[in-house]
């Protein structure tokens, strides 16, 4: 079972690339981003938190291209063992002017049953 972050809503949906049942919203249009964002990483109360993340920014901004990048950006200056990004000058403008009108909540990365149980496995190659 994959549970996965919708980018556009901040709900837990099942299946990183299946349309979100609140928006209707699928995929972001990159299945690896999607994938970074479901449980096969990230525990799903990680996923919930970061869910209250974009929900967060949206009261602040009604463009949803502009939203999702706040979110990447915001993941990108606070977590960037996920990803890192370098936004061109006039959107990393647009970006800082919705975050700085927000307070973001914590979120703690919990890695996924699954990666804790393959950390704990030993290397049977050796």
């Amino acid at each position: 079972m994959t549970m996965a972050l919708c980018f556009s809503c901040g709900e837990i949906k099942f299946g990183a690339i299946c349309p979100c049942p609140k928006c209707q919203v699928s995929s972001c249009g990159d299945m690896g981003l999607d994938i970074a964002f479901s449980d096969h990483h990230y525990d799903v109360e990680t996923l919930k938190e970061f869910g209250n993340v974009i929900r967060a920014i949206q009261p602040a901004c009604d463009d949803p291209p502009t939203r999702f990048w706040a979110f990447i950006h915001y993941i990108s200056e606070h977590h960037p063992s996920i990803l890192k990004v370098d936004l061109k000058p006039e959107s990393r403008i647009k970006v800082d002017n919705v975050l700085r009108r927000v307070v973001l909540p914590q979120v703690t990365l919990r890695p996924s049953p699954a990666d804790r149980h393959r950390a704990r496995e030993p290397d049977n190659d050796t």
